[in-house]
Order: structure tokens, then C-alpha cells, then sequence
């Protein structure tokens, strides 16, 4: 099944009409971060879509960037190839010609952006079961990106927060917050699509008294 998925993608790639010829675009040096623009999906993977806005290289629109009221298992939940999407430039690199693009309104960009510290941790270095604590950055319909220190966000599922079952068929905003601070546990790390999930409830294996709230 997944290689007949995988087959379909490729097909349905090989047949988006892009844009402009290789011989009339936009050098990337001629980006600007924060601009916006549209473009076409060319392809997807696992960890995003590639998306010809006009340059000399398509763009990378990482997974975490495609929403900010979901979360996104695969981009084909919400992108298709041949789509034509309204994207801004988050980073670029002429020399390596690298284009990393988003889809997350502005404000919130800004708002990780200010976050951000020089000295994060490797995802390598983070090992399933690790104890950290976080801050609630962006919550959505399913759950909420938590910035642990790590130089990618975890997700913690609505269903992992403690808080959880207290108020049957609610939005995860009514009990998480943005700016909340979680002690969370990491149950995923997948290097691939640079994911952790994580969960705030401390798994039952782990040696140690149990907090309660």
C-alpha cells in the first residue's frame, strides 16, 4: 500500500506544469525573509512538500509549517501536488541554494522567533524518556507545539496532557495554554522528519515516585 502511495505521488508530480522555464527565475539572493508569494506543490515526502515559487531551487515547506490549528501526520493530509498555495519565505541560503518556506501566519513567526537561543539541544542528544520542561508555544484543534530547549519543538497531544478528561469534548485551549509551563517526558524522537512527541504524563514504567497534580 505504501508503495503504491508512493507511486501515485510520482505520478501526479511528473505531471505539475511548472510555472516558469529553468531559464527565466528569481535568484534566491533576491529573497527576502518574511516576503510572500505563491507557488505550486511539486512533490511530497515525509517530512514536507517542495514547492516551485519561481526560483532557481523549490522551496521546502516543512511539515511543522503547514498549519497552525492542526497537526499534521503527512503533508498529504492537506497539500496535493499541482496545488497552488500562498507561502512566505522563512530562510534562505543562495550559496547552497537552500529555500525554506511556511505557511504559519506571520504573527507567530515573530513570536517563535523571539524564543529562539543560540544554544539548543541536538535531536540527537534526546533519547526516548528524557524529563524535560517546556513552555507551550502554539496550541492547536489537536494538541500543542512545546519549546523544550531542543532545536525542534515537541508535540504534546491533547490526550497526553494531564489536564485531559476533566472537561470532556473540549478544545484543547481550555486547559492549555500558550505560555504554560509543562514537565513532559519524551515518548517519540524520529530523526527523519526532525519530530519528538512528547507526553505530560509520566510514563508509569519509569522508576521514581508519580506526581500528582
Amino acid at each position: 500500500m505504501f508503495m503504491k502511495t508512493k507511486q501515485q505521488e510520482k505520478k501526479k508530480a511528473s505531471k505539475v506544469k511548472r510555472p516558469l522555464s529553468f531559464n527565466d527565475r528569481t535568484p534566491l539572493s533576491a529573497l527576502i525573509s518574511g516576503m510572500e508569494t505563491t507557488g505550486i506543490v511539486i512533490s511530497l515526502t515525509r517530512y514536507g512538500a517542495y514547492v516551485d515559487i519561481g526560483t532557481e531551487c523549490d522551496g521546502l515547506l516543512h511539515i511543522s509549517q503547514l498549519s497552525n490549528t492542526r497537526f499534521v501526520e503527512h503533508p498529504r493530509q492537506v497539500l496535493t501536488p499541482g496545488d497552488e498555495i500562498t507561502v512566505r519565505i522563512r530562510s534562505t541560503n543562495a550559496e547552497l541554494k537552500k529555500l525554506h518556506l511556511t505557511m504559519l501566519p506571520q504573527d507567530v513567526l515573530d513570536a517563535e522567533a523571539e524564543d529562539k537561543m543560540e544554544d539548543r539541544i541536538p535531536l540527537g542528544d534526546i533519547q526516548i524518556d528524557d524529563e524535560l520542561w517546556g513552555e507551550l508555544r502554539r496550541v492547536t484543534d489537536y494538541g500543542a507545539y512545546v519549546e523544550v530547549g531542543a532545536e525542534v519543538d515537541g508535540w504534546l497531544h491533547f490526550m497526553d496532557h494531564p489536564a485531559f478528561g476533566w472537561s470532556v469534548g473540549s478544545h484543547p485551549s481550555k486547559f492549555m495554554t500558550k505560555g504554560e509551563r509543562v514537565r513532559v517526558w519524551v515518548a517519540d524522537v524520529d530523526q527523519a522528519q526532525r519530530r519528538m512527541k512528547l507526553t505530560a504524563n509520566r510514563p508509569k514504567h519509569l522508576p521514581g515516585p508519580r506526581r500528582d497534580l
